[in-house]
């Protein structure tokens, strides 16, 4: 079949692999769509992933055949799938986190040795699957993904749909965060971006803004105070710190952009504003079935989000577009 592939000098090259063999428990899935996320345009250049690898892990896709040990799947099922493959064993699974597994990586879907979607099919264990509603088309399911993710970092917040929320961030990650508190509800959500290009995204989808150097009046005039929030999707080290800054007496931050540097924070301004902290990371079942329900009612909206799709031998331009900067896209995706 035909895969992209990372090659020896990390550019991404269109290759024939052979489709693996499938284990009982899992389904061959013919991939309709794949987003470029973030986290692919990282791992492409880290070294722990070896040449050979194909990335890839927002997709959905038809199941073309299952394993003799699958149950309540069939060929011709639309479906998304969760990339990760906790062990259900370990401490952290038996306690009820799935989602920080330490193996997750190591045999997830497009994570690492597993192969991806940047294919014309993948595997997945059935444990994994999501069936598509009726009402989302395989284009829209592709954008679940990272919609799950935004929607565990705003339920990890514990926050009532009345209080006043900043994100920090208005790339993909910071984009789906917003939408999910839309989502379920909260009214009072204004994203600080340093960027024009995607201000101007997020004004067409109706959301207030703000620029870095407005940001501490703006937010203030927006929300009517300072927020109860505040979310940072930056991944950049210094969003944790204005987070903190900017939230008020007793409010919560939740990392959901992890920084690939050290912050550096003020330990007496979480303790005297007794901030608390949290990290965010993936998704639960139950938020990505939050994603789907929310894709399927309208809540989001999923045309305005994917800006191209483009053919699997197009990756390499689309992940040179996605890092240079200047980009307007929000949501690329792959189609084999």
């Amino acid at each position: 079949m035909r895969a992209v592939a990372v090659a020896d000098d990390r550019s991404l090259q269109l290759v024939e692999v052979s489709e693996p063999d499938l284990k009982p428990d899992e389904v061959r899935i013919a991939v309709s769509y794949c987003g470029i996320c973030g986290s692919d345009l990282h791992m492409r250049e880290m070294p722990a992933i070896p040449a050979g690898i194909v990335l890839g892990h927002e997709f959905t896709g038809v199941i073309t055949e299952t394993g003799r040990a699958v149950t309540g799947w069939k060929a011709g099922d639309r479906v998304a799938a969760n990339p990760f493959d906790p062990c259900g064993q370990c401490e952290t699974c038996a306690a009820g986190y799935p989602e920080l597994c330490p193996t997750n990586t190591e045999r997830g879907i497009g994570l690492g040795p597993y192969y991806g979607a940047y294919a014309e099919t993948v595997v997945a264990p059935q444990a994994s699957l999501f069936r598509l509603p009726d009402g989302v088309s395989d284009e829209h399911g592709a954008i679940a993904e990272p919609l799950a993710v935004g929607l565990h970092g705003v339920n990890l917040a514990q926050a009532d749909p009345s209080e006043p929320c900043v994100v920090l961030g208005g790339g993909p990650i910071g984009i789906m965060t917003a939408l999910g508190l839309r989502a379920k509800g909260f009214e009072k959500v204004i994203v600080v971006e340093p960027t024009e290009v995607r201000r101007e995204t997020l004004r067409k989808i109706g959301f207030a803004v703000s620029d870095v150097e407005e940001q501490a009046d703006k937010v203030r005039d927006v929300l009517g105070g300072p927020p109860r929030v505040a979310f940072d999707c930056t991944g950049h080290p210094v969003g944790i710190g204005t987070a903190i800054s900017m939230v008020a007496p007793a409010g919560r931050v939740v990392i959901v952009g992890v920084p690939s540097h050290p912050s550096t924070v003020h330990a007496a301004e979480i303790a005297v504003k007794e901030v608390q902290i949290r990290g965010s990371l993936a998704y639960t079942s139950a938020d990505w079935k939050q994603a789907l329900d929310s894709l399927a009612d309208g809540r989001i909206p999923a045309a305005d989000l994917i800006t191209t799709i483009a053919p699997l031998e197009d990756a390499e331009k689309w992940f040179g577009e996605l890092t240079s900067g200047t980009t307007r896209q929000i949501k690329v995706l792959l189609k084999p």
